[in-house]
């Protein structure tokens, strides 16, 4: 049986919860939306040699909040970056408390970038892009709302591991011990 909201064998995501299937659905749409733009922009630029003016603009924006929209999914999934050959080989309280500290670091990196970009899009809400006629924030923007988001993924990954460190019951890879895979936020 295949466990909930997991990466099965053919790469695939079973959205479980209803936040998650948004984020699904939300990321498939932007997806099918930007495939779309970045056609006609082609499409228009080759064959009919009239390239619109906002064909580079518009799948950039809808990129940017692809990503950091689905930054939540990603770190539910488990899908950044990690190397664990030497925290697998400590004892198992040791290890939880190496992944507690780590979440509090990346939560601390979360906190710092969502501080330093307020300026950042402050200042492009007052630069148009000249193409669309809208406020160059909307490129800027989606930093700080997938810095919210991921902030919202990675408390509950270090709420799993501090009940992992405190219940040795508590399986953290586990989704029927109340781990961090199994139990959506929806």
């Amino acid at each position: 049986m295949e466990e909930a909201g997991s990466v099965e064998d053919s790469g695939g995501f079973r959205p479980v919860t209803a936040i998650d299937r948004a984020f699904w659905f939300l990321a498939a749409g932007l997806m099918l939306a930007m495939t779309g733009v970045m056609l006609y922009a082609v499409t228009a630029r080759y064959w009919f040699n009239r390239p619109p003016i906002w064909g580079e603009d518009v799948p950039r924006i809808i990129f940017v909040w692809m990503t950091f929209l689905t930054l939540g999914l990603a770190i539910k999934l488990g899908l950044n970056i990690r190397v664990t050959t030497f925290t697998d080989m400590m004892p198992r309280r040791v290890r939880l408390g190496v992944e507690i500290v780590m979440h509090l670091m990346v939560l601390a990196m979360i906190a710092v970038l969502f501080v330093q970009c307020w300026p950042i899009v402050e200042l492009a809400s007052r630069m148009p892009l000249i193409s669309l006629g809208i406020s160059n924030a909307w490129i800027k923007a989606p930093l700080m709302v997938g810095c919210a988001i991921a902030s919202v993924y990675q408390a509950r990954l270090l709420l799993v591991a501090v009940r992992a460190f405190a219940d040795p019951a508590v399986d953290p890879d586990r989704p029927d011990s109340g781990g961090a895979h199994g139990a959506g936020l929806g």
